[in-house]
């Protein structure tokens, strides 16, 4: 099967998927893409209307940030996405299944990486619009290279290092030279899925900042704008292009790997378990015995099978932490698009708690458990990874806000959103 007819295929899939879906899933990721632009472009407008001549600047500035922050959420999930785009799709099983070549499965993927990172510029780019006619069109037009930068990130390294991570899941030599040097603790192989890509976020996060203050005209971290659109831009292409070159060997075998993972029945399964933290916190909160082993098995699959929260939660608590430290200009914005980031992943962490392979809610029915203790049991690890956020990040961004009030508010309803999202589910 080629990449165009592969490509076709899975277009139109996904096309009779939407149709069959209800609410904002049913719209076109286009439509989605400009009401969510626009609503970041209204913010934006709002700011610069009821701003001063005299903090006008300063107005400006901080409506920068806040779309800065937007474009380095949003290309940031498209990276972490591309595991999901390759390995973790609900047809990634017939596709490892089929004598597909790996560049066919891997162009798939490449395919659906750029239709997403073109997504995020479209709103990224309705959001510049009111900055460009209320301020300076020159300053607007600045922000495009950040967006360049942004979809070479998130459409080619982001697959680039997905395809890297495979290949030390599906190679034993890797595994056996990985085992050597941690000895007695190794994570799961599915954890280099998550560590790969969060270090290619980090660095696409890294180059955006460095390049922001060039957007406004001061000075670019480092001295020179060339240097970093030549390190953002060029790097991802390489990367790419490595990949390219190795995904007839890596992509069919790293498929078939990550999907015997979930299908182990009589081979060696790599046994995880719920941290310290998780096993103490359903101990004391959960009596019921059955309730318990509901919520130990529900850690042990998501530690195994979504490796990456489990990375980026804390990483993401750190980076709070040195906001709330360094107090940098744009502190709300700052924090709040990372602690926004750090409440949706607890949100989908909630959903898939309900899906295979953690959960098959049709089996589910029939264990000698109550709805009572299965709702206890899935609402205490939503409690806790909403508490944990909301105790180690969240606190110490309102404490050193120079605002309080508006982080208090802005932390407060990010907290409650994703508790009522998460924990509404019916069986």
């Amino acid at each position: 099967m080629t990449s165009a007819s592969l490509i076709r295929w899975a277009g139109l899939e996904e096309r009779r998927r939407r149709g069959a879906s209800r609410g904002l899933l049913s719209l076109p990721g286009v439509v989605l893409s400009v009401v969510l632009g626009s609503l970041l472009g209204g913010e934006i407008a709002r700011r610069l209307l009821l701003a001063t001549d005299a903090n006008m600047l300063q107005t400006a500035v901080g409506a920068s940030h806040i779309w800065v922050a937007a474009g380095i959420c949003g290309f940031t999930v498209g990276i972490f996405g591309a595991p999901f785009r390759i390995y973790w799709r609900h047809d990634s099983k017939i596709l490892a299944s089929l004598p597909v070549p790996g560049k066919s499965l891997f162009a798939l993927a490449l395919w659906r990486s750029q239709r997403s990172a073109a997504l995020v510029c479209l709103a990224l780019a309705c959001a510049l619009v009111p900055l460009g006619v209320l301020t300076d069109m020159e300053v607007a037009l600045r922000h495009l290279l950040l967006l360049a930068l942004g979809y070479a990130g998130s459409a080619w390294l982001g697959p680039a290092a997905t395809l890297a991570a495979g290949a030390v899941v599906a190679s034993d030599k890797a595994q056996a030279v990985i085992a050597s040097m941690s000895g007695e603790f190794q994570a799961p192989r599915t954890s280099w899925l998550g560590i790969m890509p969060g270090l290619a976020a980090t660095a696409l996060a890294l180059t955006i900042m460095a390049a922001a203050p060039w957007a406004l005209g001061a000075r670019p971290v480092g001295g020179s704008i060339a240097l970093i659109a030549a390190l953002g831009l060029v790097g991802p292409a390489a990367m790419l292009l490595w990949a390219w070159s190795k995904a007839d060997s890596v992509i069919p075998a790293a498929i078939r790997e990550v999907a015997a993972l979930d299908q182990e029945i009589l081979a060696h399964v790599e046994r995880s378990g719920p941290s310290l933290l998780e096993r103490s916190f359903y101990k004391l909160t959960l009596s019921s015995a059955k309730a318990r082993l509901l919520a130990f098995k529900d850690a042990s699959l998501s530690r195994r099978r979504f490796p990456s929260p489990y990375f980026m939660i804390p990483c993401g608590t750190a980076a709070l932490w040195i906001v709330a430290g360094t107090q940098p200009d744009g502190y709300l914005p700052w924090a709040g698009s990372i602690y926004g980031g750090l409440v949706v992943y607890a949100i989908v962490m909630a959903r898939r708690s309900w899906m295979p392979p953690v959960e098959i809610p049709r089996l589910l029915r029939t264990l000698p458990i109550g709805p009572a203790q299965i709702s206890r049991a899935k609402g205490t690890q939503v409690f806790l990874r909403i508490l944990f956020i909301g105790v180690l990040g969240g606190i110490p961004v309102v404490l050193r806000a120079p605002e309080i009030l508006s982080a208090v508010i802005w932390v407060g309803l990010s907290t409650l959103l994703a508790l009522v999202v998460s924990l509404r589910r019916e069986l």
